[in-house]
């Protein structure tokens, strides 16, 4: 019957043009051209499912069997997941954008003399796609920077050149003498100063990957300057021995104002009142926090005072080099030149691209519908918590308070789609033809930036907003959702309610559900680590998610056992999300349209819809050995048991597809937390 039925899928005529079966992942115009759509999702849903198999049986291999050979998903995509094969569509479209641009544009001046973040985001593009695999020429680069960031800033300057001098010369955030990193703290949600012992990075690299790198350099046929350049790397090898055996780290770690750190360490061999002044050009405040992880770091001292300068400087030097022949590498990886620089910009330039993607596939209008879905989902959360009686009144009260102060947010602040906003986060920054120019500008702004943070508040954006994605932080209480997982064929704006709330509503339920999983449940409303619960409650807790750990564990692909315990936190999120999603759509609609069928050709009522819907969000045509790998170290089960492990937990699911008690997908004991 399916093959049948498949036959008569092909062409799909969309708004008076053929959508080959390849195109089902692109991103469809904003137009009104619903039934059409819907049409075609409706005919991909079929398309990608084995209704031979029972569903009460196997339901992942019912929604998602005929992935792999479906003709209406992507013969690329056939290999991979559903939300991949959406990745995959997003970066062709920003592929597309840098390499739209002629060279005029690209030396093209504003009117004020100025270019956009924009047009700076294609340039470093078109420089990198440009640049020859000769990193002779970046490390020639390097080697004519005057790589000492006082000098160039104030000519003048003449400080006392030592150890401390030489630890911050660097102006790519290289420190590595006695290091520093102005680091984001999530409990007080501001950059503080991190003091940590040197770390070991010349002794990691084998002598496979220095031939490489003498290969890389052009140094094949130079054995002067290959021995040269081996035989300094040997030498500064043992010299980074010998610092980090030196140093020792803290039991504890301290947390001290920067006046209160001064005061209390006056006595250390080191000068840290000068440490700090050459680190930030004197512009240091007594009142930032310093996060203080040394011990003991008199002998440390002594060993690189009486080390010779010009020892110290090319460690520095050699330690500058490895961070950006890091980068450099990039460019060698699997997926094409245009690809890994594509990637490389995106990393450089976020904030830059947002404003042109905002307006290319999203709208207020998305943003306010998905908003309206994920307001359902928190209320019918918040009202299904009065029914847990295993809660005691206090606790209940406290989660509560946790979920109202919850924030959502889907896709990006008002802030990020104004150009004259970002391009002010650009403005000082000039690209020029040269990537390797390019690559040091973006560096030394980077850090330059990082150094100017210290004591300012932040809430920083976690995850591009374009990578097909979610996440919940616990240190802020929010739930974001990405423009990217808002997209077609996962969302469209005229899709059935159903297949909202079982799709992006799925997905917002799912982080939501983070708030309240085995290690987020130990922070409050205001994400901060402090204890909420009653004894009893959180007994009852631990005892209601262990239950789902267990069931976990007894899922087995290829003859390994899932570990129930490392994908806890996200087998609650994944349980207590899709009920939540099937509740609020329930309440949204009073519970009288299960009975409707929304897609035409597809015989499904909204019930069975649901559940088809949310099986097929985690289809995935990759080969079981290739999953097996991220069996023992991914914090989210294995597709199929996303699924399998999630349904048979709901009596609804049961009672949609008629499954007997006692079937794979009914079985006898069922795992609910929240």
């Amino acid at each position: 019957m399916l093959p049948a039925l498949l036959a008569t899928l092909i062409p799909l005529v969309l708004v008076g043009r053929v959508w080959a079966s390849a195109d089902i992942f692109t991103l469809p115009p904003k137009s009104n051209h619903s039934e059409e759509l819907l049409e075609a999702y409706g005919k991909f849903m079929l398309s990608a499912m084995n209704r031979s198999i029972d569903p009460c049986e196997n339901f992942y291999e019912y929604s998602c069997g005929g992935w792999k050979k479906s003709p209406l998903v992507p013969e690329l995509a056939r290999n991979t997941s559903f939300l991949h094969a959406m990745q995959q569509k997003i970066d062709e479209q920003v592929l597309a954008f840098f390499q739209n641009v002629t060279q005029r544009e690209l030396e093209a001046l504003g009117p004020n003399g100025t270019r956009s973040s924009e047009l700076k985001a294609k340039q470093f593009f078109a420089s990198c796609v440009r640049v020859k695999a000769n990193m002779s020429l970046g490390y020639e680069h390097l080697l004519e920077q005057a790589d000492d960031r006082y000098k160039e800033q104030q000519p003048g300057r003449n400080d006392t050149v030592d150890w401390v001098y030489i630890n911050f010369m660097s102006k790519y955030e290289v420190y590595p003498l006695l290091p520093l990193k102005v680091h984001y703290s999530t409990s007080s949600r501001k950059f503080d100063v991190l003091l940590s012992p040197p770390t070991k990075v010349l002794t990691g690299v084998s002598d496979e990957q220095l031939k490489n790198m003498t290969r890389d350099f052009g140094w094949d046929g130079q054995l002067e300057k290959s021995t040269q350049f081996l035989e300094s790397f040997v030498n500064l090898t043992l010299f980074e021995r010998n610092l980090t055996a030196l140093s020792r780290t803290r039991n504890e770690t301290e947390k001290l104002s920067l006046k209160e750190f001064l005061g209390k360490h006056k006595q250390d061999r080191v000068n840290w009142t000068r440490y700090f002044d050459v680190a930030f050009n004197g512009s240091q405040d007594s009142g930032w926090l310093v996060i203080n992880q040394l011990d003991g770091i008199s002998d440390l001292v002594y060993f690189l005072e009486q080390t010779p300068t010009q020892t110290l400087r090319s460690y520095v030097q050699l330690r500058v080099l490895l961070k950006f022949y890091a980068l450099w590498r990039t460019k060698a990886k699997v997926g094409g030149v245009a690809s890994e620089c594509r990637s490389l910009t995106e990393t450089y330039f976020n904030y830059a691209v947002l404003p042109w993607f905002i307006e290319t596939v999203f709208d207020k209008q998305q943003r306010a519908d998905i908003l309206g879905v994920a307001k359902d989902i928190k209320d019918t959360f918040y009202e299904l918590l009065d029914q847990h009686r295993w809660l005691d009144d206090e606790t209940r009260s406290q989660a509560k308070t946790k979920l109202a102060s919850m924030d959502i947010l889907v896709g990006y602040t008002d802030d990020l789609q104004h150009r004259a906003v970002i391009d002010q986060v650009y403005s000082d920054i000039n690209m020029t033809a040269s990537w390797y120019e390019n690559l040091c500008t973006i560096e030394a702004s980077r850090a330059s930036i990082r150094l100017r943070s210290v004591d300012k508040a932040l809430i920083p954006l976690l995850m591009p907003t374009r990578t097909v994605n979610a996440y919940y932080a616990d240190f802020l209480n929010l739930a974001f959702i990405t423009i990217g997982m808002a997209q077609w064929p996962f969302y469209h704006q005229d899709f059935p309610p159903v297949l909202k709330y079982a799709g992006i509503g799925n997905i917002v339920g799912h982080e939501m559900a983070h708030g309240f999983d085995s290690y987020c449940y130990q922070y409050n409303y205001d994400g901060k680590r402090v204890n909420w619960w009653s004894d009893t409650s959180l007994r009852n807790f631990k005892e209601r998610y262990r239950c789902l750990e267990s069931q976990y564990n007894k899922f087995i692909l290829m003859g390994v056992q899932t570990n129930g315990n490392l994908t806890s936190g996200d087998n609650i999120a994944d349980n207590v999300g899709t009920r939540m999603a099937y509740y609020a759509y329930k309440r949204r609609t009073a519970d009288r349209a299960w009975l409707e069928k929304p897609l035409r050709g597809v015989d499904f009522n909204n019930r069975q819809l649901f559940f088809v819907k949310f099986a097929q969000s985690w289809c995935n045509g990759k080969d079981s050995g290739e999953r097996l790998g991220k069996l023992k170290s991914d914090v989210h089960a294995y597709d199929e048991f996303r699924v399998q492990g999630t349904l048979s937990n709901m009596p609804e699911f049961s009672e949609a597809f008629g499954c007997k008690l006692g079937t794979e997908m009914n079985p006898l004991k069922k795992c609910v937390v929240w």
